[in-house]
């Protein structure tokens, strides 16, 4: 399971000692030059990379064409396709629209799944397996009012056992409200085996806030910072050691090592 975080500007020479790939947000490439400079080089030079639509940051996704051209420019190996927080009819019609309009045979994209039940999640992944969309994409959101510690877990194994989903799929997971959440996924077993990727600026943003990460997870609300608007912060020696030992903390709940 590749794991990725975004980081503040501050972090940046220690991009490569944090993440596992660059996960990029596509707005922040035109609106801060030396971000996209920074992620330019990181993609280019990635076996695997996501370049985001942004649509949790901004509230809809970049643009189409935007979009497009963003990845034809910065070439990450993944390109999320543009998707609606919660709405199962705009995030297929947009997904659709841009795989007809503007796929290409060299890039790989990624569909997120949007919907306010498990079947229109469902509906979803058929979708995209359907369009040989490579990664298929759950936010931490996944279901309106649900609990999103066991959301997404959930969902798998009624996919898996309900709706007897093929096991080559593979599964990148959009953020945490907890990040204990993915301890679920750490025993052996096929659900898994689904999980090729996840991204999160928990451990991050909750290091400089002052939340420490322990055998529970996050033990305090989450944090309403998000690292898009924080990039310039300006991090103390404490800080910094807390989002070390935070992101140490994460990775022991993904992995066994």
């Amino acid at each position: 399971m590749l794991i990725s975080h975004e980081i503040p500007k501050q972090l940046f020479p220690y991009e490569g000692l944090i993440n596992d790939y660059p996960y990029v947000l596509g707005h922040l490439l035109k609106k801060d030059p030396e971000y996209a400079a920074f992620y330019k080089e990181k993609l280019r030079l990635a076996p695997y990379s996501i370049l985001d639509n942004s649509a949790f940051e901004l509230g809809e996704s970049i643009p189409m064409e935007e979009l497009y051209e963003l990845g034809k420019e910065y070439k990450p190996t993944h390109l999320v396709l543009p998707d609606k927080v919660n709405d199962y009819h705009v995030t297929l019609s947009n997904a659709a629209s841009y795989l007809g309009t503007y796929r290409e045979d060299d890039q790989q994209y990624i569909g997120v799944c949007q919907g306010e039940s498990f079947d229109q999640i469902f509906d979803c992944v058929e979708f995209y397996t359907q369009n040989k969309v490579d990664i298929i994409a759950l936010p931490f959101d996944l279901i309106p009012d649900s609990d999103h510690i066991t959301v997404r877990y959930r969902f798998l194994n009624w996919m898996l056992h309900e709706k007897h989903i093929p096991l080559g799929i593979k599964i990148h997971l959009l953020g945490c409200q907890n990040p204990v959440e993915f301890q679920l996924f750490k025993t052996p077993g096929i659900v898994k085996s689904f999980i090729h990727s996840l991204d999160t600026s928990s451990p991050v943003v909750n290091g400089w806030v002052g939340n420490e990460l322990g055998p529970h997870g996050l033990t305090k609300p989450k944090p309403k910072a998000k690292l898009a608007d924080n990039l310039d912060i300006t991090l103390t020696q404490d800080q910094i050691d807390l989002i070390t030992k935070n992101v140490k903390t994460f990775r022991n709940y993904v992995r066994n090592s």
